[in-house]
């Protein structure tokens, strides 16, 4: 089997720890549980963070998002679907390999918490491009 080279930020995806926090693609991911479930799969909940007047970067996941939004009001971009505003006690879902990205509307920054089913050996999300000019 060959091995795949990750750039840094896929790496920390892959791997980061309970308790632990990274960036990737202009989202703040704090890992609050992991587990492997069903075999060959991983969930991961996350406290997910995006500064006030920014973008994450347009990316992808290997599995399902499941989220519910605590702070902030957002504007889910998913490629070839119209715009959803999502805003505190509202939850949404993106499937297996949409292009998407979270646009921060307002002046409060943007906390979700999300849970993402992936395939064990994928990272929990891969950036696809840059982010939107805002």
């Amino acid at each position: 089997m060959q091995a795949v080279k990750l750039d840094p930020e896929a790496q920390a995806a892959l791997t980061a720890a309970v308790g632990t926090s990274y960036v990737q693609g202009g989202i703040k991911r704090t890992v609050l549980q992991k587990t492997e479930f069903p075999d060959g799969f991983t969930v991961n909940f996350n406290l997910v963070e995006v500064p006030n007047g920014t973008s994450a970067f347009p990316h992808t996941h290997p599995g399902l998002e499941v989220t519910y939004v605590l702070e902030g009001e957002l504007d889910l971009v998913t490629a070839g679907k119209p715009d959803q505003r999502f805003k505190p006690g509202m939850s949404y879902m993106v499937t297996d390999s949409d292009v998407h990205f979270a646009r921060v509307l307002g002046d409060k920054p943007m906390k979700l918490l999300c849970v993402f089913i992936n395939e064990k050996t994928k990272p929990v999300a891969t950036v696809v491009g840059p982010p939107e000019a805002r």
